[in-house]
């Protein structure tokens, strides 16, 4: 009640719009309407089209779209002589998706029709005063444009006129207020001639005292629909290609389209299966269609401005490069492929382009972003940014919890990942791609982020670099470093305290990274074909060559050497230690002439200790010394261990 009666004051003292204030349209009186809603598309870039229209008409094509209420949108404009003067660029949903045109009719008033102190128009005669200045007789129109309207189902005629983005500023776009014309009087039913001045007679005599009957409007254009939020409007023209429209690529397609983006191709082989329903943006209706294609329709029905493309094989598509990919400024990697990536490494772009590779962890608890600007796709870079990433992430897999069976009865495995992180990563990709307008040519970024597990409440940190508390543990006068995360020491411990009192061992793996230390991956438990006893241990050889063989294949990380256990015993090296050592560095099989040896003991107070060393095939070995301690005079780090 108090904002209606201080409205009715502002109102009264002429103060209803202060300058600057935000421009509002002025409430035509739509309560009636039963007709149909009206789009149009109208901008600061469209403006100019209607700089020398004032006070003209002409005819509108209006294309029926499928929404929830009756709505049409704008096509050609075209003046009373026929000639086009303008024609909305509209997305790919209105382009496919619309049905026959009807006609309409326009007339554009060089002003906001508005009585003061801020009403809209309700009857023709009303609306007569707002075309006294132009060369336009409101009359003459309705006579003019009833053989255009008179055989439509619905008759429209548009009324446009200039408004500002502020009270008192300069008018920056056309808006279209619909009035649905319910029928045409016959000038003889009103004792005119059916002429042309017989008909403008009538229509005065029958419209002027007429309530206007008012439709509903709305611009749909690209600049007034980002209005309530946006990417960098660096992104909003650019062409944007997306591989992998998988559940991550999906939905960071889809934040693309609803924060402004208006061109993209999407490239895809795959089908869309019932399975992926638990993490896609599609639907049911898309079951058993190529992803790409599914998805790129999908998106240009989310916005109006949309026009999205496409390819639906591998990338690289075969044969020569689509135009949509070679024109791309932005090249959004979503596939969590190896193969892709070399592939867009092996593509070069004549303009600088905008990369990003996006990729979740296990259960979707990281996310590795890279990002780059550059003519070609940095693989190098992205390669050896991952690396480490990529065997910490295989070494913390488990079969068990984190992939289940398709379906029961399905034995494929499908990865478990909840809808709900996905979303988070899709987004946090969107914002990731802001900060990338500011590299430089050929500047890299590579981000990790994690989130909390199962169970707690969600937060997003920057991850830990991986393989953190490592020790390091150097040789005394060979160059070999090797560094082994505190995970794996604990791997050693855990299994020791199972098979007490008597031994264990297993085989040790890990990569040789050239220069830089070696890095041990993985402990291994003994296979279960090996000897284990209170004072003996023969690590037994089942599946051990099929797991090195897989473990090479898919981590890239090769044998290194053999773990093993003294129980109530220091990790002293036995000659039967240095027999075995020897002949596996002789042996051509494990392709490994420098193994190494860990030894696990346990003093009285059952605190662990270890041991390391490195054999070489002329039958020597040196004891390793960890980087804090310094070996004595004979090269050797001592013999009692150090206790962990």
């Amino acid at each position: 009640m108090d904002r209606a009666l201080q409205w009715l004051r502002n109102a009264a003292q002429g103060e209803l719009r202060e300058p600057d204030e935000p421009f509002e349209i002025p409430a035509f009186n739509t309560a009636d309407a039963q007709g149909p809603t009206l789009a149009f598309n109208e901008s600061r870039e469209s403006f100019d089209d209607w700089a020398d229209v004032y006070g003209q008409w002409g005819t509108v094509a209006l294309y029926s779209v499928p929404t929830a209420e009756e709505t049409y949108v704008t096509g050609a404009f075209t003046d009373s002589d026929g000639e086009v003067i303008y024609e909305p660029d509209w997305g790919g949903y209105i382009d496919t998706e619309t049905d026959d045109a009807v006609c309409g009719a326009w007339a554009l008033l060089d002003q906001v029709p508005i009585d003061p102190p801020w009403e809209a128009p309700e009857t023709w005669q009303d609306l007569e005063g707002f075309f006294g200045e132009t060369a336009t007789d409101p009359y003459d129109l309705r006579a003019n444009i009833k053989p255009v309207l008179e055989e439509e189902s619905v008759k429209i005629l548009l009324i446009g006129f200039p408004i500002p983005a502020q009270v008192g500023n300069e008018p920056e776009l056309i808006y279209w207020q619909p009035i649905e014309i319910e029928e045409f009087k016959d000038p003889q039913d009103v004792g005119h001639r059916p002429t042309g001045q017989g008909q403008s007679r009538a229509a005065r005599i029958v419209a002027g005292r007429e309530q206007i009957r008012w439709l509903e409007a709305n611009n749909w254009s690209h600049d007034q629909l980002i209005r309530r939020g946006h990417m960098d409007r660096w992104f909003l023209d650019r062409t944007i290609v997306l591989i992998g429209a998988g559940a991550l690529g999906s939905m960071v397609a889809e934040n693309l389209v609803r924060a402004g983006c208006q061109q993209l191709t999407i490239v895809d082989s795959d089908t869309y299966e019932i399975g992926n329903v638990s993490r896609h943006t599609l639907s049911l209706d898309g079951v058993g269609r190529n992803k790409a294609t599914a998805l790129a329709d999908r998106l240009q029905s989310v916005a109006p401005y949309v026009q999205a493309v496409d390819i639906d094989t591998a990338f690289p598509p075969s044969g020569e490069m689509p135009a949509s990919i070679s024109d791309a400024e932005v090249v959004i990697d979503c596939s969590a492929s190896r193969v892709v990536r070399r592939a867009l490494y092996d593509e070069h772009w004549d303009h600088r382009v905008v990369f990003c590779s996006a990729a979740m962890g296990r259960r979707a608890n990281r996310l590795f972003s890279f990002t780059a600007y550059s003519h070609t796709f940095p693989y190098t870079d992205y390669e050896e940014a991952f690396n480490l990433w990529r065997l910490q992430e295989q070494v913390e897999w488990d079969d068990e919890t984190d992939a289940v069976p398709e379906r029961i009865g399905c034995w494929h495995p499908a990865s478990v990942v909840r809808t709900d992180r996905v979303m988070t990563w899709a987004g946090t990709v969107t914002r990731l791609l802001d900060n990338a307008t500011a590299l430089t040519l050929g500047e890299t970024d590579f981000t990790v982020l994690e989130t909390s597990e199962d169970g707690e409440i969600p937060t997003i940190s920057q991850a830990n670099p991986p393989f953190q508390d490592m020790t390091t543990w150097q040789a005394p006068t060979s160059p070999v470093t090797v560094q082994v995360p505190e995970k794996c020491h604990e791997a050693m411990f855990e299994r020791c305290r199972q098979d007490h009192p008597c031994e264990t061992g297993g085989i040790l793996a890990g990569i040789d990274r050239g220069d830089d230390p070696a890095l041990l991956i993985n402990a291994q438990d003994p296979p279960p074909d090996s000897i284990q006893e209170p004072t003996k241990f023969l690590r037994g050889t089942d599946k051990v060559e099929d797991w090195l063989r897989d473990a090479r294949e898919s981590l890239g990380i090769d044998y290194l050497g053999e773990w093993h256990y003294h129980p109530a015993a220091p990790p002293e090296i036995s000659p039967d230690d240095r027999k075995a050592m020897n002949e596996i560095a002789a042996d051509d099989g494990y392709d490994c002439p420098h193994p190494l040896l860990f030894i696990v003991g346990q003093g009285d107070n059952k605190e662990f200790a270890v041991n390391a060393y490195l054999f070489h095939r002329d039958n020597d070995y040196e004891q390793l010394y960890r980087m804090n301690d310094q070996p004595d005079d004979t090269g050797e780090a001592g013999t009692d261990g150090k206790t962990v």
